[in-house]
């Protein structure tokens, strides 16, 4: 398997979990013939095309390239919202005003540096992580929420 997730092994395993005729039934006007040549592995076959995650990922990286990379990172996080376990930040979460917010991320990013100067283990790291991360979502939240 390449050192970098591709499109191919998404479409392989959706065609695996959820069957051919049901992405058929999801993409519409595409056959059973363009469901296996979006999931099959490039080093086994000369029959490939673009899929549209493939598509996806060259509007994304051309909006970046474009100075909309907000909007790209915003459609990101849309796509995030497909899985149960996608942090999106619930109002009740959220400090009272933006200072206190931005307080939290500095806090969070202070403690990730500490784990980082002290070479805590690499899982406490990326826990720090993803709470810096989500800290800085729910600023980004609030900044939202009061400006509308």
């Amino acid at each position: 398997m390449p050192d970098k997730f591709q499109s191919w092994q998404f479409w392989a395993a959706a065609k695996k979990t959820l069957g051919e005729s049901r992405l058929m039934l999801i993409l519409g006007r595409r056959n059973g013939r363009t469901i296996r040549m979006y999931s099959a592995d490039p080093k086994y076959t000369q029959e490939r095309c673009k899929d549209p995650l493939e598509h996806l990922h060259i509007i994304l990286s051309e909006m970046e390239l474009f100075g909309r990379g907000d909007v790209a990172r915003l459609a990101i996080r849309y796509l995030e919202t497909a899985l149960d376990d996608a942090y999106t930040p619930e109002a009740a979460d959220l400090q009272p005003n933006i200072n206190l917010e931005i307080l939290a991320d500095y806090q969070a990013l202070a403690a990730l540096q500490l784990a980082i100067q002290n070479n805590a283990a690499p899982d406490d790291v990326a826990d720090l992580a993803q709470e810096a991360k989500e800290e800085i979502d729910r600023t980004l939240a609030r900044y939202i929420s009061d400006n509308g």
